[in-house]
């Protein structure tokens, strides 16, 4: 049970890290031209992500898990609907959303590394400990967004901090698994 569990938890951080440094990699590199474009591909991947989850909860038992995942799914589709219809006010939200999910990610990291990796004999777990802790100080400079003035520079600054997110996710990858028993 547990070893299927460790088994999920390595695929989702998988995806996670390639969904991050494509979408960091795409915000890199769009022309300053694109931004709503990049604004609506992301007001339609909110929606997507949300459908997805609300897909899921109808096919598993329901338990509180469950119930939280559905309520997580529908701020998904929420937080979808307001960045397709917002327009000029979306900086503000999306700072906001993207500045909780570092600090989330970082937390959720940085647990990773205090258990599991210190567990399995590595190292240099104290390296993805510290990698973590930038990645939660990323989230409160984001959230704090000193880039306002221009959308362009605000979209570049996002672009780099996903993609050093998935840098930590593959970090936290090969640190962690595989797990060995003490």
């Amino acid at each position: 049970m547990i070893v299927q569990a460790l088994d999920k938890i390595k695929q989702q951080t998988i995806i996670s890290s390639l969904i991050l440094m494509i979408v960091g990699i795409v915000m890199l590199i769009i022309p300053v031209q694109h931004d709503g474009i990049l604004v609506e591909i992301l007001g339609y991947m909110f929606l997507l992500v949300g459908g997805v989850m609300i897909w899921d909860f109808v096919g598993e038992e329901k338990k509180l898990s469950a119930w939280i995942r559905l309520t997580v799914a529908l701020l998904w589709v929420v937080l979808g609907l307001f960045t397709l219809l917002s327009g000029d006010n979306i900086l503000a939200a999306l700072s906001v959303v993207f500045g909780v999910f570092l600090i989330l990610d970082g937390i959720h990291s940085s647990v990773y590394a205090w258990m599991f990796a210190q567990r399995s004999g590595k190292k240099w777990w104290w390296v993805l400990l510290l990698l973590c802790i930038t990645l939660v100080i990323a989230g409160i400079v984001i959230i704090n967004n000193p880039w306002w003035h221009t959308a362009h520079s605000f979209v570049k600054i996002i672009g780099g901090v996903l993609l050093y997110a998935s840098c930590v996710g593959i970090v936290r990858l090969i640190l962690v698994w595989p797990i060995r028993s003490k």
